[in-house]
């Protein structure tokens, strides 16, 4: 395995990384995608393999279906397990995290006086489905703890033990049965203290589900370090699997409680063999992974985290300074692979200041996106770093928000 350097490529040491890569991959050439986060994407060799799988499902289906698709299956948990450090029988693939969250939020049997602590800045899908649980049981309820960026790891810990303190002092006889925990938010993107949070939570006896959806391929993850009570992770988005292929993880000392959402034959016949079978559908997205990991495997998980994460700081820097702006978080250890830049609008509530007028202007006068928020009064953008991108193409990105700003701000 090649241990790149991490370096951002230069004319004199052009190094792995960068424009010579978009041929691994599907775009145009007069496309850039900034937005990885979102819905990720994958190079050709992944998709040659996906379609291989496909093609060969097809050739023999009862073949497939019957007899090799669940050794399939536990080959890709057991390269799963390596690469986040864990057990693979500990591990269920699954499409996405939304399909994860429901399945441990839709099993765990809450009771009367059973709350969900959730920080304010989880994944609306997240939230949502917090939310319902609430809806559908009788006085289970949510605790929301309010979090604006910027703030430090520490003052976000601070804020989540508060919380919890708050919650004991009205002896009213509920409990904080579980807690939400994103390790990358996705809106601002936030790299949080996850290892401290899952530390104070279960020190308070509450179970602690991290969302990780954006950690696998963006962060390293040691699960056998981090010991959250649940986990999941999309593949699709930095691993560069094929859309619709995630990995749930849940150690043998709650599997007893966990059941797919869409319940099967092999219902009450033990972990692995329940989530191995969700009925007949197309396996190939799961069957991506493998290759996935094959194509990170030749510059290796430490060249590869360590580009991206550099790209983003200095990208992010470069796009600031031209909007003579500031991204969200003063701390580079708060920031994986997506950065945030504040849009200088002189006023924030200019009526043209929408996310659907953001996206319409740049996909359809300039061909690129990057997703906008607002956040603490005010209005953000938000910039993924990837392996086929270049600081060049952060100079050009900011130089296109700017033409946009500028023209709401004198209007």
């Amino acid at each position: 395995m090649t241990q790149s350097s991490p370096e951002l490529p230069t004319p004199g040491a052009p190094g792995p990384f960068g424009h010579k890569l978009r041929k691994s991959f599907l775009f145009p050439e007069n496309f850039t995608q900034f937005n990885h986060g979102s819905f990720g994407t994958f190079p050709k060799v992944v998709q040659d393999a996906m379609i291989a799988y496909h093609q060969h499902a097809e050739k023999d289906p009862d073949r497939w279906m019957r007899r090799e698709l669940k050794p399939a299956l536990t080959k890709i948990r057991e390269e799963l397990a390596e690469l986040i450090h864990c057990d693979k029988d500990d591990l269920a693939l699954v499409t996405n995290t939304t399909a994860g969250v429901n399945t441990i939020l839709r099993s765990l049997q809450f009771q009367p006086g059973d709350r969900i602590l959730q920080l304010s800045t989880g994944y609306i899908s997240v939230e949502k489905t917090v939310r319902y649980i609430s809806d559908s049981h009788d006085d289970v309820k949510v605790i929301d703890v309010p979090i604006t960026f910027p703030l430090t790891g520490q003052e976000i810990l601070h804020k989540v033990e508060q919380a919890i303190l708050a919650h004991k002092q009205l002896n009213d006889g509920s409990r904080i049965r579980l807690a939400m925990v994103d390790w990358i938010s996705s809106v601002p993107s936030i790299l949080h203290p996850v290892k401290p949070l899952v530390e104070l939570l279960q020190s308070h006896g509450i179970l602690v589900f991290v969302d990780g959806a954006h950690s696998i391929g963006q962060v390293h993850v040691d699960l056998n370090d981090l010991h959250p009570d649940f986990y999941i992770t999309n593949c699709h988005k930095w691993l560069f699997s094929v859309r619709g292929s995630a990995v749930l993880y849940v150690p043998r000392r709650h599997q007893h409680l966990i059941h797919p959402t869409s319940i099967t034959a092999d219902y009450k016949t033990g972990f692995e063999a329940e989530f191995s079978w969700a009925g007949t559908q197309d396996y190939s997205s799961l069957m991506s992974i493998s290759s996935a990991i094959a194509f990170r495997k030749q510059f290796g998980e430490d060249a590869i985290i360590g580009y991206t994460h550099a790209l983003a700081i200095q990208g992010g820097k470069i796009v600031a300074d031209i909007l003579g702006s500031n991204s969200l978080t003063p701390d580079d250890h708060q920031v994986a692979n997506m950065v945030n830049i504040r849009l200088p609008l002189n006023n924030v509530d200019h009526p043209k200041a929408t996310v659907q007028y953001f996206m319409d202007t740049l996909m359809d006068r300039y061909n690129i996106y990057t997703p906008t928020f607002k956040h603490g009064g005010q209005w953000w953008t938000r910039v993924s770093a990837q392996i086929y991108l270049e600081l060049d193409d952060f100079v050009r990105l900011g130089n296109i928000w700017k033409e946009v700003i500028d023209e709401l701000n004198t209007e």
